[in-house]
Parts: structure tokens; sequence; C-alpha cells
């Protein structure tokens, strides 16, 4: 049985699967990377000398994860003199699942309580 979509059902789910972008995800589900997030959490900005000196991966792995990170938008970088710190990109997180929460409940309300069933 082929399924008849509305334009605005397809164009839901086009935005829906946009923002669920596999780049930012596979990002954070490196468990290396979840590591330097919490840090920076819980520490706030850092530079990688400081980042490197508190976990068990040598400071070349450590900067490619930063700046993997930051090429996804997950981290902001500021240059100081000679270094670079590294803080969290709030805003940009909390854009994204805003904007997933708002498209999943459009997805909802057009498809009614059966389109991801």
């Amino acid at each position: 049985m082929e399924m008849i979509y509305t334009q605005k059902q397809l164009e839901i789910a086009n935005r829906l699967v946009d923002v669920l972008d596999s780049k930012f995800f596979k990002t954070l589900s490196e468990p290396v990377r979840v590591q330097i997030l919490r840090y920076i959490l819980l520490n706030g900005r850092a530079d990688i000398g400081t980042i490197a000196e508190n976990m068990p991966q040598d400071r070349s792995v450590i900067s490619r994860h930063l700046n993997l990170m930051q090429a996804v938008g997950i981290l902001d970088s500021e240059k100081e003199s000679r270094h670079v710190f590294y803080s969290i990109n709030a805003r940009m997180f909390l854009e994204r699942f805003m904007i997933i929460t708002e498209l999943t409940k459009q997805c909802l309300e057009e498809c009614g309580p059966d389109c991801c069933g």
C-alpha cells in the first residue's frame, strides 16, 4: 500500500531530517568528546593544555576532537595571545533541540497519533 503525503507533511519531515544532522549527533556519540564536553561544562572555558591534562588521551588526540567539536558548532573558541580557549556553544544546543521539539510537535499535529507508528 503506497502512502500519500501532503506537501506540509513532506516539508516537516525534510526539515526534521535536516536538523537531525548526523555529524552533530555522531560528534556527541564519541566517549572522549563527551568527556571533553563534561569537563568544560563543569569547569568552564579552558585551553587545550588544561583540557588535555585532565584526559587520558594525548594532547594531539584532544586537539583533533576539539577541532571537530568546533566545526559542528558544539564548541566556540577564542584566541588570547598564544592560547585558544574553548567553551560550549550553549545557544546552538538550545536552538537545535528547540527546533527538533517544535518540528516533532508539528509532525504529530499534522500526521496524527499514528505518524510514528
